[in-house]
């Protein structure tokens, strides 16, 4: 898997990618046209596994599965909307379906801080999975929050 790094521009919000093997220093917001500096290499340790986020440099990063939560939410309520007609049976099919995505789909690593999403780096061995309490204390913090337009970041 190419590596790709998934992020949102701080001041219209406008998604951003970038794979860094193509464009390594950073992007422009087609939004806004706000310039971001990205630095895969130096997020790398010393292995070349991603230790911290290549757009924040935030060392607080967690890992999940490769799945869009919606369709997730989908296959859960269709699962629940069948499950009077099929005895529960629904249920356990949506159920099996879920540890089989959890087996097949790859892992991705998100930022706590910016929410930057980091596709195709291998993982520190430190890297756990989501916590909510450190997701609360980043939850607060200033990056994810858009700016006007002319605000200095």
């Amino acid at each position: 898997m190419a590596r790709e790094i998934n992020f949102r521009c701080r001041r219209c919000g406008c998604g951003l990618w970038l794979r860094p093997a193509t464009a390594p220093a950073g992007v422009a917001c087609a939004g806004c046209g706000e310039a971001h500096s990205v630095d895969p290499t130096g997020a790398l340790d010393a292995q070349g596994r991603l230790a911290r986020c290549a757009v924040c440099a935030c060392d607080r990063l967690y890992r999940q599965r490769d799945f869009n939560r919606k369709l997730g939410l989908l296959v859960v309520i269709v699962a629940a909307a069948f499950s009077v007609h099929t005895r529960g049976l629904s249920l356990l099919v949506a159920a099996a379906i879920d540890l089989g995505l959890y087996m097949l789909l790859p892992e991705i690593l998100l930022c706590y801080h910016c929410e930057a999403i980091h596709r195709g780096f291998p993982r520190s061995a430190g890297i756990e999975g989501y916590d909510l309490a450190t997701g609360e204390r980043y939850e607060s913090r200033e990056w994810g929050k858009l700016r006007p337009p002319g605000e200095q970041v």
